[in-house]
């Protein structure tokens, strides 16, 4: 509607001037310098209209001349960024395929136009690296980081995988912990460094590691209790190793109450207290873990500890066997410390008793030693040889 109406405007104003022009049809002169022109007005106004459309007209293709130039840049830019993604999916694929040059040469051919150099340059840097390029590696790495602002986390997660996969474990532990500095709530810098400090065997730093990797979640509870207990074990062994009975004692008492109770930590300290001497300590603590947790491992453990008191060792040991009944591990240690008290009847019938139960190595061993003490020698030989058997056979299973 509008559009006629705009018409029919038109219509009316032309006729209005025809009118006009008609009455009056004017004239208009136009004069420059020695030169002048005079014309109707009404061919002036055409003149002037035609003059108009044309050069509006000519503005309209320059400018979409100018737009198309533009479109093409831009398809020509777009078609070079696709160009780009297919070559670095093919670099990739060579990736994947361990085709390591082929897939470094494609990787880095499309990374002019790839509007995320980054990966480019993390993939060629493992590239390089399969191919023992360790420089072209680090060089890569380097531009990585440079091409992508924001990206220091990711490429040095990158950098200490590349450098684990290497057996650079000084220089990727140099990295995870700059990477901890920058991000310390990151779980898989946690995690990273939590697998290294094991290849390590640096246990003490796992150990401070410990309440971040619980803190943060970064290992599932029943997880960090297994790696917890094996973090303690490994440190109580080292203690051990180096005879510090400081540093033994200490690392008990810090250690978290529930681990003061469990078997796997308990056997490694009294075994350490053993070696130090510290028999009397080690007794005092199996005693009151005995009571609590009945279980041959310290049951066996308590019959070697060699204190000032074992006539009073003994007599708690055989409170044990009317409270819990027989058991073979008992037995040996009834033996055992009946040995210590230099009561060799009772040692021969308790050590007895544990093989009429099992065959026992160290029972057969002990009963052994005391038959030669004894002066019968022959029976002696008949237990050396049974519990010999009883190794051989033993080790004949673990190496299955």
């Amino acid at each position: 509607m509008k559009k006629y109406l705009f018409y029919l405007m038109i219509f009316i104003l032309a006729l209005i001037a025809g009118v006009l022009m008609a009455k009056d049809p004017g004239y208009a002169l136009f004069a420059y310098s020695h030169w002048t022109v005079q014309m109707p007005l009404w061919v002036a106004g055409i003149l002037f209209i035609l003059s108009f459309l044309i050069i509006y007209n000519l503005l309209l293709l320059i400018r979409g001349t100018s737009a198309l130039a533009k479109r093409f840049s831009v398809w020509r830019r777009q078609y070079k960024q696709q160009q780009s993604h297919r070559t670095t999916k093919r670099g990739l694929l060579e990736l994947a395929e361990g085709k390591w040059a082929n897939a470094e040469h494609l990787l880095m051919k499309s990374i002019d136009q790839n509007s995320a150099p980054l990966i480019n340059y993390l993939a060629s840097a493992r590239a390089a690296q399969e191919q023992g390029a360790y420089d072209r590696r680090d060089e890569y790495l380097k531009k990585a980081h440079e091409s992508t602002p924001g990206s220091e986390v990711a490429v040095g997660l990158t950098q200490a995988q590349l450098q684990l996969s290497h057996k650079q474990l000084e220089h990727s532990l140099a990295t995870l912990r700059h990477l901890q500095h920058l991000e310390p709530k990151h779980v898989f810098v946690l995690k990273m460094l939590k697998n290294l400090y094991c290849e390590l065997k640096d246990w003490q730093a796992l150990r401070e590691l410990l309440p971040e990797l619980k803190k943060r979640k970064a290992i599932k509870p029943e997880k960090y209790q297994v790696l917890e207990t094996q973090v303690y074990r490994h440190l109580i062994e080292q203690a051990q190793q180096q005879l510090n009975l400081e540093a033994l004692n200490q690392l008990w008492q810090e250690m978290p109450k529930y681990l003061r109770k469990s078997r796997d930590v308990v056997l490694p300290y009294v075994d350490a207290l053993h070696q130090l001497s510290q028999d009397e300590l080690a007794e005092n603590l199996l005693f009151d873990v005995i009571r609590q947790d009945w279980d041959n491992s310290y049951v066996t453990r308590y019959g070697l500890l060699k204190t000032s008191y074992p006539e009073k060792q003994l007599e708690r040991a055989e409170v044990w066997l009317k409270q819990y009944g027989s058991s073979p591990a008992l037995y040996l240690c009834l033996g055992r410390l009946c040995l210590r008290n230099q009561l060799w009847g009772k040692a021969r019938a308790y050590l007895q008793q544990c093989l009429d139960l099992e065959e026992n190595a160290d029972a057969c061993a002990e009963l052994a030693k005391l038959l030669e003490y004894l002066g019968e020698k022959e029976e002696a030989l008949i237990f050396y040889r049974r519990g010999l058997m009883q190794l051989v056979e033993k080790t004949e299973i673990l190496s299955l």
